[in-house]
């Protein structure tokens, strides 16, 4: 920051980014639903621990909050949900017995930047009080990457206009509630087990009252410059808050530089017994060690992470802009240890913080290409939670073991039971019973993890057990009727459609499985007899079991009209009333035909988002050019594109299918969703799945690379305005990087061996050194 007159630090660390690399929210608006959407956007993170970027003094109207990944609690909620738990950011200002905040002060001038190369919040104010006096704030907060326990905020103050006593304050607040689902509810989860302070410290301890996790914060609180600067001080307990409480007679035009270190940790790291101890050591050790020393550990760690993550877009500034503010969201997103990724991610409690398929279909690819130790942290979740997803199954009465579609702690299904609508109806949620494919969402991520990773010791150890459960799960689900394999009464990734049978997506998915699991068997019997002769007695596995396993597989499908050769998504599902979109509201939404809204809408053949064209995005392989054709054709003018996860879906099977007039579109829609409030509850959290169907989207549609069998496989195409397109990825033990121009690309693979690999740029296949820049050229067909 440094010179910038804009910035209080002087360190060149600090200093903010280009432009390309910020994101701006100037000016303050009181409406709640304003204040909520830049919090959701401005949260900062490290996977560990999240926090939404509320301003310091929780204006009202505000939804601040810090979420810790894998606490969960229940207490006063229907089902376990991600808790709020106690902040260290809030900061208060007073003078004459007034506070100075946006909802009370005239704000002259305000700005909040978030530095997306950094993983630095900045926020600068300068208030008019109701007095007269006017005061500048500039705060600077981090949310450590290299620690993740560690968090720190600067703060600056410059009285403007007056000089006489400031007070100011700021401690760890264990005051804070989930909020329920009716306007004004609360639900409180956590109970206060310990407050201690000290001159140079202050300590919260607080464990949720059902599951009794124990959380610890501790922070140093002090003010930095002017050195000797005489102040009183006093620490102050508000119930479950402490606040350490500094006055001091401010100068006009002069400059007070605070610095606040912050500690948290829970009971999965450190013995509860030990909490306390264990963390007002840390925090001395934070404290000896210096905060500059930190914050240059946490911006090269920054700098590496987005040396391997960073996709490059020349032509486009907009488009490159929302790229990376996407990869952002995903790059604070991604768990240090073994734990799941929510729907919202941790930027708030929407959908109850639960991990749902969006993890494995549309997020783990990042990481499986760019950072495959968290991708393993990721399925290693899926493994721990084993155990639930064979209760899930044994609840419903199959065998095996059956991924819960709402997950938290143990993998137990937590999906709600129903949803008020507000209107005195209630709608009872069929997706916990009936959606079924996130069965076998989790094993496609267990397989493309294995095919890109090569981690063989992952498979060995979980994957296995985790693929032939599930597959008793389908066999002991599937209904053999003769001829054919059935599944009945199923939700599909189209949820206008409920109780369906022989939904293709699901189908098709199943198939996969089962055949995946009964190839698993008789490889690992030859290649590691020892270790499939172990599982199958754990298991109480047999050969026949798993020869049925592929006698189900061969005689599960899905229909298609013969003349047309569309796929059909469900039985019936040609029977329905025939409509089509084809009216746009003003931001481009779909607008429903008339007569048709969402209480009648299951009785037409309009969809919520892609189900056929999902099934056939994730194996693209399996499909000829001609069938991507009609059923994009048809499907795409049905979907109304009520879901996040919609736009992406479009936007990489139009590619496939040559209909690229939209694709730009639907990609800018997908890469925009959050930045722009598309869907209107962006102040209800990050739309996870659309984040991570951005870089898909670029990577898989625009950038046409996937992985097949040993092979590289390219289909680019580029929108006129892009100059050209580069990224990398990691393949096994290599990094591959890209770029695309649209007549030629060019392709270099790292290695640590010297040998040929085959690539394959539009059917044709070339055979490329490694080590080597090599430059093909191409024809978009």
């Amino acid at each position: 920051m440094g010179a910038d007159a804009r910035v209080p630090w002087a360190d060149s660390l600090l200093e903010l980014s280009k432009e390309e690399w910020l994101l701006r929210k100037s000016g303050f608006r009181r409406s709640e639903k304003h204040i909520r959407i830049n919090e959701t956007l401005l949260t900062l993170g490290n996977g560990y621990l999240n926090i939404r970027g509320s301003l310091e003094e929780l204006p009202s109207g505000h939804a601040g909050g810090m979420y810790i990944s894998g606490v969960y609690d229940k207490s006063e909620a229907d089902v376990e949900e991600l808790v709020k738990c106690p902040m260290w950011t809030d900061l208060s200002l007073w003078v004459e017995g007034q506070k100075f905040c946006l909802s009370t002060s005239r704000a002259i001038q305000h700005e909040q930047i978030l530095d997306l190369k950094k993983g630095a919040l900045h926020r600068r104010t300068t208030y008019r009080h109701p007095t007269g006096k006017i005061l500048t704030l500039e705060t600077l907060r981090i949310v450590m990457l290299h620690n993740q326990h560690y968090g720190c905020m600067l703060v600056r103050i410059t009285p403007r206009n007056f000089s006489g006593p400031l007070r100011v304050f700021s401690g760890l607040n264990g005051g804070v509630c989930n909020r329920g689902y009716f306007p004004e509810e609360l639900l409180k989860h956590l109970q206060l087990e310990k407050i201690e302070r000290g001159r140079n410290f202050m300590y919260l301890e607080m464990k949720t009252r059902e599951q009794e996790m124990r959380i610890a914060e501790a922070a140093s609180w002090r003010l930095v410059a002017p050195p000797g600067q005489h102040l009183k001080w006093e620490p102050r307990i508000y119930g479950e808050k402490f606040t350490s409480e500094i006055t001091l007679d401010v100068q006009r035009g002069k400059p007070y530089l605070f610095e606040k270190l912050s500690v948290v940790t829970t009971a999965r790291e450190v013995p509860p017994e030990a909490m306390m101890k264990d963390a007002i050591c840390r925090l001395r050790a934070f404290v000896r060690k210096g905060v500059q020393t930190e914050i240059r550990s946490h911006v090269s760690l920054w700098d590496e992470r987005w040396k391997q993550a960073d996709v490059q877009i020349q032509g486009d500034d907009a488009a490159q802009k929302a790229l990376r503010y996407n990869i952002y969201q995903l790059l604070i997103n991604g768990p240090p240890a073994p734990g799941g990724v929510g729907a919202k991610f941790l930027s708030s409690e929407g959908y109850l913080g639960h991990v749902f398929w969006d993890t494995e279909i549309f997020i783990l690819p990042f990481f499986i290409y760019n950072f495959p130790d968290i991708a393993r942290n990721m399925l290693l979740y899926r493994f721990n939670t084993l155990p639930g997803a064979r209760e899930n199954a044994r609840r419903l009465g199959y065998a095996g073991a059956k991924y819960a579609w709402e997950s938290a702690t143990t993998g137990v299904d937590v999906t709600p039971r129903f949803a008020s609508k507000l209107e005195r109806t209630i709608r009872f949620i069929y997706t916990g019973a009936e959606e079924d494919h996130i069965v076998s969402d989790v094993i496609y991520g267990v397989e493309k993890y294995f095919r890109v990773t090569g981690d063989e010791a992952f498979l060995v150890d979980c994957g296995l057990e985790m693929i032939f459960l599930t597959a008793r799960f389908w066999a002991s689900r599937v209904i053999d009727s003769g001829e054919r394999c059935e599944i009945r009464c199923v939700i599909g990734p189209d949820e206008f459609h409920e109780h369906v049978d022989n939904n293709a997506y699901t189908n098709a998915l199943v198939k996969w499985h089962l055949k995946l699991a009964a190839m698993l068997f008789k490889h690992v019997g030859k290649s590691r007899p020892e270790v499939l002769e172990a599982l199958s007695e754990r298991l109480s596995l047999t050969r026949a079991e798993a020869a049925a396993w592929l006698r189900m597989s061969r005689k599960l499908g899905f229909r298609r009209d013969q003349k047309t050769g569309v796929i059909e998504q469900f039985d019936g599902y040609f029977a329905l009333k025939d409509h089509v979109i084809d009216r746009f509201d003003r931001e481009g939404h779909p607008v429903l035909p008339r007569g048709v809204t969402y209480r009648n809408i299951a009785s037409t053949r309009l969809i919520k988002q892609g189900d056929v064209l999902m099934m056939i995005m994730l194996f693209p392989h399996a499909f000829t050019r001609k069938e991507i054709e009609v059923n994009y054709d048809f499907y795409e003018k049905r979907t109304a594109h009520k879901s996040s996860l919609s736009h992406c879906v479009h936007a990489i099977m139009g590619i496939q299918a040559g209909r690229r007039q939209h694709a730009y579109s639907y990609f800018m829609k997908t890469a925009l969703f959050d930045l722009e409030n598309l869907h209107k509850n962006t102040d209800l959290g990050i739309h996870a799945a659309a984040v991570g169907g951005t870089w898909q989207t670029v990577i898989s549609g625009f950038g046409g690379f996937s992985i097949k069998s040993d092979r590289l496989v390219l289909k680019p195409w580029l929108p006129k305005k892009w100059e050209s397109l580069s990224f990398s990825v990691r393949w096994r033990d290599r990094t591959v990087d890209v770029k695309v121009l649209h007549d030629r690309v060019s392709v270099l693979v790292h290695s640590l061996e010297d040998i040929e690999l085959p690539l394959t740029l539009y059917r044709k296949t070339s055979r490329i050194r490694t080590n080597v820049l090599t430059e093909l050229p191409y024809t978009a067909s």
